[in-house]
């Protein structure tokens, strides 16, 4: 799964909270993950296993966000 084939989309408001907790999203199952650098991409999903975990910015950068309700 990269972020140009994820479904998921995340609001402006878990981006910027996420880039405060230094988090990161699955793009497969939409999991958090602790210890993400902003920028990171193919992290290992602590959930699903999958290399999936995007940081905000790159989250940012791909356009997967949306205003309101994700």
């Amino acid at each position: 799964m990269t972020p140009e084939t994820t479904q998921h989309r995340f609001t402006l408001e878990e981006l910027q909270q996420a880039d405060e907790w230094s988090e990161g999203f699955c793009l497969v199952c939409r999991a958090p993950r602790n210890a993400c650098e902003p920028d990171a991409s193919g992290y290992q999903c602590d959930e699903c296993g999958e290399p999936a975990v995007y940081g905000p910015h790159w989250i940012a950068i791909a356009g997967l966000f949306a205003e309101g309700e994700a």
